[in-house]
């Protein structure tokens, strides 16, 4: 019986995960059981399972075409982690700010071997968003990309009170030169003593309705998830054979996927060059993953011009970070292979990752099961529960909520109950077989008409035209209106718009403020909508005369 389970059956892949720790425990000296499973911290599965298979591919570059090894990345590792210990770092924080390649992964489990706390920074952050989370996270060293150096530069200058020692850790020599009194032997390495409960890595929200937040994520969380992904598979350790991460360094998704993929040996390939549709598609062709995750808006993109053949090596792949919309599901689906899985997961940065999974007889527009290592209930809005048939916001309880945002208790204190429940904020409705399918962000509805109106449930129907890649739909005095993204060279009229949301939604829902095309539409560094923004673009829409 896998420690983490609280409800049913442990899955296959939580049982493997068990053996990973009973090695570990018997290494040590120590006989397991489950409370002994249950104080095993993550970077010490990540070091023995490094350990096992040197000379495995740890990670390919589709970037530069480099291949890394389970030992090149483990010594490389080994020295960053020595240097910091050496440094008196152990519980000081970090802020990392690099692209998606090796040494990025490097510098990350490093951190995590030597207990300094990282903080994963969006790549391109703005000056203003730099010197914001320096001044929350107050870090004692960051590491970043040469490309960065200017905007990191900038922003430390704003916090004349904070001196971190800066480290562009991507340029030639950099690393070694910081390194160069440590060794890298492996043998020798032990990894300190770190608490379950601990802090050991922070991420931000999405900051789509106010000001970014620090998540508070621990060992106990982030071990309790290593299992998740894997839920469909029954045959360990290698379950698939290569797992496509696309998302940057501040997604849960990233630090989520590196290190699942070390604790279960599936090599990962990732790379540095922006994501476009081309790009990807070039990745597929040359490393035929067979597992990885797609954001909606980028997926929407990529169907127009991928062929099923450079989809054919997927076994599965998941939507995540926004919900998705059916017409994507299907038109996604159709290029894929007859016996691949596509899944609309859902999950959240103050849950360690996922939430729910759906599993193999789910219809596409469901989210699945909720994980068994969490405590449910869908309730209304004054807290009672719901049940089968119904619609509630949606509230988990278990080992991956999150234990706190830094510096913010009192948010906290407004998403956590007393009693541990965390508030989602977003609405479901659970069917007959107790599978979720999502409904509505609570947080941004609206009022017109005397009658609640649901933003992407509007912008759903939008994105429903051929030809709309995106929209936003906010308030106003005359009502719901929208902006709205076409694809390249697409031909789209208001009143064709006008005409499938007139036929498919209340009158309360139209959208009687008008609508206008824009270029594109502002966005938090996790591809969702930075929504204040937005209504302050449909408000100088609306004083142009663009919105009708």
């Amino acid at each position: 019986m896998s420690h983490t389970v609280v409800r049913g059956k442990p899955n296959a892949a939580q049982l493997y995960l068990d053996t990973v720790l009973d090695a570990i425990l018997l290494e040590q000296g120590i006989k397991p059981d489950a409370a002994a499973r249950s104080n095993v911290p993550l970077a010490q599965i990540l070091l023995h399972c490094l350990k096992q298979r040197p000379d495995e591919v740890f990670m390919s570059n589709a970037g530069t075409g480099v291949d890394i090894t389970n030992e090149q990345h483990l010594k490389r590792v080994i020295s960053i982690a020595r240097t910091l210990t050496a440094m008196g770092l152990k519980g000081k924080h970090a802020l990392v700010e690099m692209r998606n390649h090796q040494e990025t992964v490097a510098v990350f489990f490093a951190l995590l071997f030597a207990g300094v706390i990282p903080f994963m920074m969006e790549p391109n952050a703005t000056v203003y968003e730099l010197t914001h989370f320096l001044k929350l996270v107050e870090p004692s060293i960051v590491f970043h990309d040469g490309e960065f150096a200017p905007a990191m530069l900038e922003a430390t200058r704003a916090c004349p009170e904070l001196v971190p020692i800066l480290v562009p850790a991507d340029q030639p020599g950099v690393l070694d030169h910081f390194t160069k009194e440590q060794p890298d032997d492996i043998a020798s390495y032990r990894v300190p003593e770190s608490g379950m409960d601990d802090t050991v890595l922070l991420l931000p929200t999405s900051g789509s309705t106010g000001l970014p937040k620090a998540v508070v994520l621990t060992n106990r969380g982030l071990t309790t998830v290593l299992p998740t992904p894997w839920t469909y598979h029954s045959s360990f350790p290698s379950p698939t054979k290569r797992t496509m991460i696309l998302t940057t360094i501040q997604w849960v998704t990233f630090t989520m996927f590196t290190t699942t993929s070390v604790a279960y040996h599936i090599p990962i390939v990732m790379t540095p060059k922006p994501i476009t549709a081309d790009h990807v598609i070039e990745i597929m062709e040359k490393y035929r993953p067979t597992w990885g995750y797609l954001a909606p808006a980028f997926a929407v993109s990529l169907v127009p011009l991928i062929r099923p053949d450079q989809l054919s090596s997927f076994e599965t792949m998941f939507l995540l970070g926004a919900p998705a919309t059916p017409t994507l599901m299907g038109n996604l689906k159709a290029k894929m292979s007859e016996t691949a899985r596509l899944c609309d997961g859902y999950g959240i940065t103050e849950t360690h990752g996922l939430i729910a999974i759906p599993d193999r007889d789910a219809p596409i527009n469901s989210n699945g099961w909720v994980l068994n290592f969490l405590h449910y209930k869908i309730v209304d809005d004054g807290g009672a529960e719901r049940g089968r048939g119904q619609n509630g916001e949606l509230w988990v309880k278990g080992d991956t909520v999150f234990k706190g945002y830094y510096k913010n208790m009192a948010a906290y204190e407004d998403t956590v109950t007393p009693d541990g429940w965390f508030k989602t904020g977003d609405e479901f409705h659970l069917d007959e077989n107790d599978r979720l399918s999502y409904v509505v962000r609570k947080k941004i509805t609206f009022k017109h008409m005397g009658s609640h109106v649901a933003p992407e449930e509007v912008e759903r129907v939008i994105c429903s035209v051929p030809g709309v890649h995106e929209s936003v739909v906010c308030p106003s005095d005359s009502g719901p209106v929208a902006a709205v993204v076409l694809l390249p060279g697409a031909t789209v009229s208001r009143e064709q718009i006008h005409a499938v949301v007139n036929a498919s939604l209340s009158e309360h829902k139209r959208l009687h403020g008008g609508l206008a095309f824009v270029p594109s539409l502002p966005h938090t560094h996790s591809a969702k909508l930075k929504r204040n923004e937005c209504s302050k673009l449909i408000e100088e829409l609306i004083k142009s005369g663009d919105c009708h």
